[in-house]
């Protein structure tokens, strides 16, 4: 993901990027040219994708490139508006991760490159 995907506010408050159809209002991330809910090819306009939302499933990844350093946790969690998202979960260590606990969107450096830059993008983050 690039800094353009997701916002933030000073307070750390973060959204994500995602687009809106126009025509039946359905919401998606990342961002789509037509909607698959009503077919409509011409009514996608920007739209901010707020949480908090729902922690729908998750895992713990054990092995994984080199860029990441692991053990971390990767989750789909359920946002307003009807929008299920792909994240890794920051916080985790903290406590257990239980299906349908409120997660908050958040950014973050996510891996470290083989030239030394961080990568970075949205997280979620349990809300406690």
């Amino acid at each position: 993901m690039n800094a353009s995907e997701t916002s933030a506010t000073a307070s750390g408050a973060a959204w994500l990027e995602g687009c809106e159809c126009g025509e039946c209002g359905r919401k998606y991330f990342p961002k789509r040219v037509f909607c698959t809910e009503c077919g409509s090819r011409d009514a996608m306009r920007d739209a901010r994708i707020e949480g908090p939302g729902k922690l729908y499933s998750h895992s713990i990844i054990h092995i994984a490139p080199k860029t990441f350093k692991v053990p971390y946790a990767v989750g789909y969690v359920d946002l307003p508006g009807d929008v299920r998202v792909l994240g890794q979960i920051f916080g985790w260590e903290d406590g257990s991760l239980e299906q349908g606990m409120e997660m908050e969107i958040g950014y973050a450096p996510i891996a470290e490159e083989p030239d030394g830059s961080i990568r970075e993008s949205f997280v979620f983050q349990p809300r406690r």
